[in-house]
């Protein structure tokens, strides 16, 4: 066994340690959650507790539909992944993973252990091993918590309700009574999480995702505790943690710990240890300022949208002020391309997620704000950060999972608010990198085939191989070589939230009216949506409530070859708005039939050069690719991924067929909208 191992000491007689040094409470193996068809709203509310019971719950009910992408279906992937991730015997805290951590040396001392690396991916160990470490706590299981709300809105998943209850009342006990924050307790059974002397301290991004979830969890619940925990963090950022300057604020990014993900932390009786403004964008964690804190402002003015809280929309302000000046943008080594003034139309390069999260943030205080300067600058900096890497399909950034879930929430967000018009990229960007990095069922053979021969993982009181496969099914692939190896709680939260925003997006319902702006699946209480695609190119609507619907027919079909039909009869000609087919005065109980070609079509894209800084996917530099596509969705790429060649492998085979097969599933219905 190798000596790497957490510095355990007298710790060991605790009880959640027991005899083992490999816990194995993660979860109870087996598949995920299926529902029965004995579902009812009372077994719902009976397993939650007033932090995540429902205001007001859906239906199930069976049907018979098209076997293709059902992002409903993922999200109830997405909820095992979750709830298999929370340990009770340890607090309710949510494992990371299966994936190797490496740090330097001074850094991985002081959370207890004493080598440079921990863990392992599927590649490393058999059985494979998922720890916990730091970084759940201090920002990645708010994450989990504000995606689970939204997966359970998608699925009607009722998998681990009782743990959920239990890991939000942890969550909540974190808050401070006196400033509202989200702290890291003191707890000498976890010495992950820092030297006990140096906590509690809040760290500045678990604070915005901590924001986030509540919102998220306020609205599903409507419980006014979520509410008064949501105004305090606000206050406590306000007046305990930024810095303010003249018309602008902003968090520093010197801290007590000076460790990566530590050092922008602020630590309780100590406060800051330097206020210093930041210089640059590659002033903070990962090298990146705005990956840490970029994102705060937005949870901030989506609660004053909400509540009114004025605080919230002033302190918001104030920090995209900070975020949008000159500084941070453009090439920060000087160059840019004549004629372009780069830091006036949010041209960037770096670290992709956290300029998505800042471009967002941006987006959201200017549509709170109605500025329309900001949101021309969020729309300029999405246009400048789909052209790198392979961005046609969704591959941006580093290539982790969770790049592209965040760039469909931009992508929706600009177009929900008409800043823009983002909806063929959402189709693609969902119908390919968007699903292929989710870990579904179907690659479990593959899962287990990588740890093949290799050896048992080492002793390590914070790891446990109990249901690690299981666990992982339904979380997202980080950019670890080859893809789809290792998993990873940063990725996982925002991969499946882009499911949400995608889903959120495919069809919106005002006062009778439903626009269906994405060819995919849905149930809704106004209208439910059977998809085809990309087997075959049609789309039967089943409406419910709606007198009119205005339907998106993709980019790549010829307007000219739709045809409709409402039952058996056909419409003789079709009414166009732009892109959108209108069906008008439409009765309950109708089926409405859209048919077009699905065409196969052939596109060809070159590796760029890789950027001087930042997180960027391993693209063998000037590598053409060649990409068979039918319709949005990719059936081939030649030549495969040489860091990632599991992906996409099976897509040839399995749309081979031109007709789409059928399955029976017990459909879920919620009447809840949420804001996010």
């Amino acid at each position: 066994m190798s000596s790497s191992r957490l510095t355990w000491g007298l710790v060991c007689a605790a009880v959640i340690c027991g005899a083992h040094f490999l816990t194995t409470d993660a979860r109870a193996a087996g598949e995920p959650w299926k529902p029965t068809g004995r579902e009812t709203t009372a077994s719902l509310k009976d397993r939650t507790s007033r932090l995540n019971r429902p205001k007001a719950t859906g239906s199930y009910y069976e049907a018979v539909v098209p076997d293709t992408l059902d992002l409903a279906e993922r999200a109830r992937l997405g909820i095992n992944h979750f709830a298999s991730l929370i340990s009770e015997e340890n607090g309710y805290e949510m494992y990371w993973g299966a994936q190797k951590i490496c740090l330097p040396e001074e850094a991985m001392k002081f959370a207890g252990y004493q080598e440079n690396c921990m863990g392992g991916m599927f590649t490393h160990y058999s059985p494979p091993v998922m720890n916990f470490w730091w970084s759940p706590f201090h920002a990645c299981q708010p994450k989990a918590a504000e995606a689970m709300v939204m997966l359970r809105l998608m699925s009607g998943s009722q998998q681990g309700l009782e743990r959920e209850a239990g890991m939000l009342e942890m969550m909540a006990g974190m808050l401070g009574e006196d400033d509202g924050l989200y702290w890291i307790p003191k707890d000498k059974s976890k010495p992950w999480l820092g030297e006990d002397e140096w906590r509690p301290y809040a760290n500045v991004h678990g604070q915005g995702r901590m924001l986030r979830a509540m919102i998220a969890w306020y609205q599903y619940t409507g419980d006014p505790q979520w509410k008064k925990r949501i105004d305090g963090l606000v206050d406590g950022l306000d007046r305990v943690m930024a810095v303010h300057k003249d018309d602008y604020a902003y968090f520093p990014a010197h801290g007590w710990i000076p460790y990566e993900y530590f050092r922008s932390c602020y630590v309780k009786g100590r406060g800051w240890k330097d206020t210093a403004e930041p210089t640059e964008e590659k002033f903070g964690e990962e090298g990146s300022l705005f990956n840490h804190q970029g994102h705060v402002g937005g949870a901030l003015a989506n609660w004053y949208l909400l509540t009114g809280n004025k605080q919230a929309l002033r302190l918001s302000g104030e920090l995209v002020r900070f975020l949008v000046k000159p500084k941070f943008w453009a090439d920060f080594e000087g160059g840019e391309y004549p004629g372009v003034v780069g830091a006036e139309h949010a041209h960037s390069q770096g670290h992709f997620h956290g300029i998505i999260n800042t471009l967002r943030a941006i987006l959201e205080y200017a549509i709170a704000a109605n500025d329309s300067r900001l949101k021309q600058f969020a729309r300029d900096g999405y246009e400048w950060m789909r052209q790198p890497a392979l961005a046609r399909i969704g591959l941006v950034g580093d290539g982790q999972g969770c790049g592209c879930g965040r760039f469909i929430g931009l992508a929706v967000k600009l177009s929900e608010a008409g800043v823009g018009d983002y909806w063929e990229d959402v189709d693609l960007y969902i119908r390919n990198q968007g699903v292929e990095m989710q870990f579904t069922p179907e690659d479990i053979p593959y899962m287990m085939s990588l740890g093949e021969g290799k050896p048992a993982p080492p002793d390590d009181p914070s790891g446990t191989t109990k249901g690690v496969i299981e666990a992982t099914i339904g979380g997202f692939s980080n950019h670890a070589q080859p893809y789809k190896s290792s998993s990873s709680l940063c990725c996982s939260p925002h991969g499946n939230l882009g499911f949400f925003y995608a889903w959120d997006g495919t069809l919106m319902h005002s006062e009778g009216v439903v626009r269906v702006n994405l060819l995919l699946n849905r149930a809704s209480p106004w209208m439910d949506v059977d998809s085809y695609l990309p087997y075959e190119g049609k789309v039967v609507l089943r409406n419910k409530t709606a007198r009119e619907a205005f339907v998106r027919i993709p980019l790549y079909v010829d307007p000219k070859t739709v045809s409709c039909r409402i039952g058996d009869r056909p419409i003789a000609r079709l009414d166009w708005f732009g892109r959108y087919l209108w069906l008008g005065g439409l009765k309950g109980g109708q089926v409405v039939t859209i048919e077009f070609p699905e065409l196969e079509r052939v596109e060809r894209w070159t590796a760029p050069r890789e950027q001087r800084s930042g997180y960027v996917v391993p693209l063998p530099v000037g590598t053409v690719y060649t990409l068979r596509f039918l319709g949005n969705t990719l059936v081939e790429i030649t030549p495969p991924f040489s860091f990632g060649p599991y992906l996409y492998s099976d897509r040839a085979a399995r749309y081979a067929a031109r007709k789409a097969p059928v399955k029976k599933v017990l459909r879920y219905i919620t009447p809840q909208v949420i804001q996010w």
